[in-house]
């Protein structure tokens, strides 16, 4: 592994009135990804591939960021008081905070990241695997029959209502690529595991570095 791949760092971005969390891996003045990740439980189901994606992208030359939402991951926020308006806030205000580090970013969104990803001022989107709000508010519900409502969640019903309703938005220029084993259209399909399905976290280093080189590879295309 080189040394832009090793080049770990963690900053605050200002947010709907609150400090955030952004995890940068590659060089800061690197030509800049901005990673949606996906909502509620499937980020932490995915959240070591998406590492393993931005460790593969730095040895590529990329600088990726990685924001913590409102209410997710290390955000001091009581995710019962985050409105759906605060996720889309807090994508758009980290693009600003990497467009002043790095220049504009290339948007790369996960799942439910689509969802939210379209106010930023990107130079593109690339969308892995979106979903439909409803479908992951269904996926939550179903935890719930298993004994654990929305999976040890707790948005408020204004948050749930939104996440039903939410489409992911039409972009320009976009690309969407899904897996093999997924029957909806895309620009490109490749071969891996949903591991946003599994019980437990999991991540592939096959699917890691096929994410990394059709990123990589596109990136030139938005260029702007």
């Amino acid at each position: 592994m080189n040394a832009a791949a090793d080049s770990l760092g963690f900053t605050r971005f200002q947010s709907s009135g609150n400090d955030e969390w952004l995890m940068r891996i590659g060089r800061e003045d690197a030509p800049p990804i901005l990673i949606v990740p996906p909502l509620f439980e499937e980020m932490n189901r995915t959240r070591a591939l998406i590492a393993a994606t931005m460790r593969r992208l730095a040895e590529r030359g990329f600088g990726c960021w990685l924001p913590d939402l409102g209410g997710t991951g290390e955000s001091e926020r009581d995710l019962a008081d985050v409105a759906w308006v605060d996720w889309r806030h807090d994508v758009t205000a980290a693009c600003g905070y990497v467009t002043e580090k790095a220049g504009k970013p290339l948007v790369a969104s996960l799942r439910g990241g689509a969802l939210v990803d379209d106010a930023a001022a990107a130079r593109g989107w690339w969308r892995f695997a979106p979903a439909e709000g409803l479908a992951l508010s269904r996926d939550m519900v179903r935890a719930g029959l298993a004994g654990v409502e929305w999976a040890g969640y707790a948005p408020s019903d204004a948050l749930k209502a939104a996440l039903s309703g939410a489409t992911p938005a039409a972009v320009a220029p976009l690309r969407t690529v899904r897996l093999e084993t997924d029957a909806l259209a895309a620009d490109h399909k490749i071969d891996g595991p949903a591991l946003w399905r599994r019980s437990e976290p999991g991540t592939s280093d096959a699917l890691a570095e096929a994410l990394a080189a059709d990123i990589a590879a596109w990136s030139p295309s938005c260029a702007g």
